[in-house]
């Protein structure tokens, strides 16, 4: 997302201090070294200040040894609350770009998260919360969208029913280069505008009751700081890059006369996958239209949907918190007797997540030990 957002106290120019205050400590947050999105932040404290740093092992990604090729349906009302947000992640589907999972924490975070080599975007399918970062305070509820830059020290608060849909990536981040105009801004007839994503805003308090150690995550491994200073002392930064989020409710579906196919959905996109969102929407409005996808092959993608809640048209045995994947190479589509029950429909009420994956989709441990083994033989039936 490219536009200037400032909070708190920053200097006139750049890398200068005013002699009547305090010299503030300058950090740029930026990626792609000195070249890419950037913000700046002052600090009021060395953010360098590392009491002790050590390694901790990362336990919990779990890459199986399945490399068989089909559709798959996971039901992830079977996975149990674990751990944190830090160590009670469960990942289900990896490549070498992303990887995708579930959190039902049952724990609250006590120690500080810093991705150093991921961005992070992460859905509320249920619960609320609130994202604490060195940028401010975001708070959160179902229905939310949540993008955390990598590099942003974070904790993050949630409710005891909490179950949130995350995806990391190696890639950045970012909305459709199609909904821009060649200023950066969103064009009229986009999903959303920019008043309905909503920006941290700084604290008046400085510091959570937590520890202040923060878990630095290499994706195999932790590097553990302690540090002997405020982590979340920011007097004030300006610039392009922070967390943000933006609620469902907000997006507005893009419909037609005739059937509309999944790039309309799109929200968020990167270099390796797509992210969509289907939403309750009026369906086709030809007289004879067929409201429901088409079959089709997935030619270059592996194609990952989430089911938060309402009836998905073309799928049976789907609950919430369903996880289906589809796979390159072999046709999919409605089921059985789905194409002709949805004639004459006029609306749905689905609401869903989709990611497209460009490269193929591998799953975890933790994923086969929830898998409807039986998904493959549904369109058979």
């Amino acid at each position: 997302m490219v536009f200037y957002y400032k909070q708190g106290k920053v200097p006139e120019f750049r890398h200068t201090f005013d002699s009547r205050d305090a010299v503030m400590k300058e950090e740029l947050f930026g990626e792609e070294s000195f070249d890419g999105i950037y913000s700046l932040l002052y600090h009021i404290g060395e953010p360098t200040r590392v009491r002790d740093i050590n390694r901790e092992e990362k336990r919990e990604f779990d890459p199986s040894d399945d490399n068989s090729t089909k559709h798959r349906h996971l039901v992830t009302s079977k996975l149990g609350r674990k751990g944190s947000f830090i160590n009670g992640r469960q990942y289900l589907f990896w490549n070498s770009r992303i990887r995708i999972g579930i959190s039902k924490p049952a724990e609250k975070m006590t120690s500080y998260l810093r991705n150093a080599l991921v961005e992070e975007l992460l859905f509320f399918h249920k619960g609320k919360g609130r994202l604490l970062s060195t940028f401010g305070s975001i708070d959160l509820y179902d229905g939310d969208y949540v993008y955390i830059p990598k590099g942003t020290t974070f904790i993050l608060e949630y409710s005891g029913d909490a179950e949130i849909l995350f995806m990391e990536t190696y890639d950045r981040i970012d909305l459709p280069g199609r909904y821009l105009n060649r200023y950066g801004q969103l064009r009229e007839g986009t999903p959303y505008y920019t008043r309905d994503f909503r920006l941290p805003v700084l604290y008046s308090k400085t510091q959570p009751n937590v520890s202040d150690k923060v878990y630095v995550d290499y994706d195999t491994y932790y590097m553990v700081e302690e540090r002997d200073t405020p982590v979340f002392d920011l007097v004030g930064w300006d610039g392009y890059l922070f967390p943000y989020a933006i609620n469902i409710e907000k997006m507005a579906p893009i419909v037609g006369k005739l059937h509309q196919p999944p790039p309309v959905h799109e929200n968020f996109s990167g270099k390796s996958f797509m992210v969509g969102t289907f939403l309750p929407r009026p369906f086709d409005f030809h007289s004879r239209s067929i409201p429901i996808s088409y079959y089709h092959n997935n030619i270059d993608t592996d194609e990952f949907l989430f089911y938060s809640s309402g009836n998905f048209m073309s799928r049976k045995g789907i609950e919430s918190g369903s996880i289906t994947l589809h796979v390159r190479g072999i046709i999919h589509g409605p089921q059985p007797g789905a194409v002709e029950a949805i004639i004459g429909a006029k609306s749905t009420d689905e609401k869903a997540v989709m990611i497209e994956a460009y490269e193929p989709l591998k799953l975890t441990k933790t994923a086969l030990g929830i898998e409807d083994k039986d998904y493959m033989k549904s369109w058979y039936k």
